[in-house]
């Protein structure tokens, strides 16, 4: 039997851009007796803590929780961070450059709760980030950017497909170590989980290092055709209470 459950957020566990206030009675009631019975639950998600923290609250996680890409680790009883990786110093200016040698297009974002700025607008960075964004950028271009970042040794650049429009994407850079994948092994670390104790689940590609630190590959059925075809399983859509559905095929049966 599986030890442990590690899920996206947006479109798996709660519907796109959810605050919490949305979750069903019987998937809160799924997540506590999975955690009654020594079962370990968490997200791992793009979202910081001030904008995920609702919905860890109301499905009850008491785990440690992987936030913003892979760049953090956070309790969510205390809110205490228990382990983060940042960009390198310089680094953000570094990649802003490079972001600049390709395009003038785009919009930069650095925090969640901050306001996005036009790329063209934006002076300077602060010295230290755990991540940087460049939003709603043509494909090509953003292959270019992230060749370049990625040669350069000192951070990684992740594309996923932007909700701006349908051929455009978003870049996301963090610390080579800033990931989902290596995130998730500092927290089987914590938990003592393995990977083959594990349940993954997730709708699309930018969930793909969720699969491949996972034992059972989940995908929901409102999921990406190819992340479904990576899966060992598909789930019920995320409005069809996939992760009540997980829990007990998985966690309790």
């Amino acid at each position: 039997m599986y030890k442990a459950l590690i899920t996206d957020l947006d479109g798996t566990a709660v519907a796109i851009s959810s605050d919490g206030a949305d979750i069903d009675t019987a998937t809160k009631s799924a997540v506590r007796r999975a955690i009654s019975g020594g079962k370990k639950l968490t997200c791992a998600t793009g979202r910081e803590w001030e904008l995920v923290k609702n919905i860890i609250k109301e499905l009850g996680f008491v785990s440690p929780c992987i936030i913003e890409g892979g760049t953090r680790i956070i309790d969510p009883r205390t809110e205490k961070t228990l382990w983060e990786k940042s960009l390198t110093e310089g680094a953000p200016d570094s990649i802003l450059a490079i972001f600049r040698s390709e395009t003038t297009e785009g919009v930069v974002m650095h925090s969640m709760d901050t306001t996005r700025q036009p790329l063209a607008g934006v002076r300077t960075l602060p010295s230290t980030l755990r991540f940087l964004y460049l939003l709603a950028v043509e494909e090509d271009v953003a292959n270019k950017i992230s060749t370049k970042i990625n040669a350069q040794g000192k951070a990684v650049a992740h594309l996923t497909p932007s909700w701006e429009g349908a051929r455009l994407v978003d870049i996301h850079v963090t610390h080579p170590e800033a990931t989902k994948a290596h995130a998730i092994h500092i927290w089987q670390q914590l938990e003592n989980i393995t990977k083959g104790e594990t349940v993954g689940m997730g709708d699309s590609g930018n969930d793909i290092p969720i699969f491949q630190s996972s034992g059972l590959k989940v995908a929901v059925g409102n999921a990406t055709v190819g992340l479904k075809a990576l899966a060992d399983y598909i789930a019920p859509s995320v409005d069809q209470h996939a992760l009540e559905h997980v829990i007990d095929r998985f966690l309790l049966s």
